[in-house]
């Protein structure tokens, strides 16, 4: 990804070193709950300069993404439950709890494409189809930046792993 505004790349810069930070240290739950809220507010950051938001724009569209986010967010702890039951099993389902969890993962992921196309209509509704498939791409990239960054910095680590 290249970004040749040099403001967008610093505060890029900026989101991708605190996110790393955030991730290199360890401790309680508390503190795994306040590296998310930094990492979200980095991506808010982040989506706001890639889509040029108003300040007015900002202040309809982040609570309908908020709200998006914690519906989506909630389906994919549901997902995450259901594989660490399966983990937990050890190898001990029997057929109809492993037919079980299969459709429950189904419906789901089901689910969440509900909620995608809820949201969608909504997104298209407020910020039009051009800024919505944007929207997509914004977040994408946020994510690939951040995966990207995670993986540098687990190589560079003493006694890591190269995958």
């Amino acid at each position: 990804m290249r970004i040749a505004n040099p403001y967008a790349r610093s505060i890029l810069t900026l989101i991708i070193a605190s996110t790393m930070v955030v991730h290199a240290q360890d401790g309680p739950p508390e503190i795994a709950q306040e590296r998310l809220q930094e990492i979200k507010a980095q991506k808010s950051a982040f989506i706001t300069q890639r889509m040029g938001f108003t300040p007015e724009e900002a202040q309809q569209f982040w609570p309908l993404y908020n709200a998006y986010d914690r519906e989506i967010e909630e389906n994919r702890r549901s997902i995450r439950s259901l594989h660490q039951t399966i983990r937990q099993s050890d190898g001990s389902l029997t057929e109809e709890q492993a037919t079980k969890s299969l459709d429950e993962e189904l419906d789901a992921r089901e689910n969440e494409i509900a909620i995608r196309r809820k949201y969608n209509e909504r997104f298209v509704r407020q910020l039009g189809a051009v800024r919505t498939v944007q929207l997509y791409r914004a977040e994408k990239e946020f994510h690939k930046e951040l995966l990207n960054r995670l993986k540098e910095r687990g190589t560079d680590r003493p006694g890591s792993r190269h995958r």
